[in-house]
């Protein structure tokens, strides 16, 4: 009496879960909402997300936090939300409110005493901070590769080390805090290093990485021009 469905050519799996995702409400509703962003990611296979903070205004006071949590509710998948940790920052408030976590997502933390107080308060609440990592006083033009920058548009391009000296500082003031530290899309080898060299330390740090970062290199440029710039940029090699 059991239901039979035939899945010929289709993915059998758990509900998946991506815990870095742009909803673009508010004040971005042009390029995605809450309704349309959770309509695809079940239509994936998602049944859990994690929407960015770096919304207009920002997911940083309680009433913004409230109305995307409510818009949230409506929807047919489970969607969460991180707070900023930056602007009107008031972790425990937000937590207490809804908040799974919190992120800059987009903006680095170039302050390690920001960081430090961050990742102390969310240790202290049990929950994580999760950074975007390209030293801004390292870097050229964004969404260009150092190489390709160089070599076919003839300018200062964002660089490797942008990216993985930040993880390198990051994850050992999170070895020292005891406290969770999130890597948002890693898109170099060395990255990927770094983050392994500090749990082997025995830090409290995962990571993330996109899938165009492993799947694509900086040669997609020459072919889909714009399309294919984005933040952090497309590497020679694959992450």
């Amino acid at each position: 009496g059991a239901e039979v469905i035939d899945a010929t050519g289709l993915v059998v799996a758990p509900g998946l879960v991506d815990i870095h995702v742009h909803f673009r409400e508010p004040g971005q509703t042009h390029k995605e909402d809450i309704h349309t962003g959770a309509l695809a990611a079940a239509a994936g296979g998602f049944t859990s997300v994690v929407m960015m903070a770096n919304t207009n205004p920002t997911i940083s006071d309680v009433e913004t936090l409230k109305e995307v949590l409510a818009s949230a509710a409506k929807e047919n998948v489970h969607v969460y939300t991180n707070a900023t940790v930056t602007k009107n920052f008031d972790g425990k408030t937000l937590l207490e409110n809804g908040a799974l976590s919190f992120s800059d997502d987009g903006i680095p933390l170039q302050s390690t005493k920001v960081l430090k107080e961050a990742l102390d308060l969310a240790k202290a609440n049990n929950t994580f901070v999760a950074v975007h990592e390209e030293d801004p006083e390292l870097n050229g033009i964004l969404g260009f590769n150092e190489g390709i920058a160089r070599d076919k548009f003839h300018f200062c391009g964002a660089t490797g080390v942008a990216e993985y000296s930040m993880i390198a500082r990051d994850v050992m003031i999170a070895y020292d805090r005891r406290a969770h530290l999130h890597i948002q899309h890693l898109s170099k080898a060395e990255s990927v290093k770094v983050v392994e060299f500090a749990q082997q330390l025995g830090a409290n740090v995962t990571a993330e990485a996109a899938p165009q970062h492993f799947s694509k290199t900086e040669d997609l440029l020459l072919i889909k021009g714009s399309s294919a710039k984005m933040n952090p940029p497309l590497a020679l090699k694959r992450c």
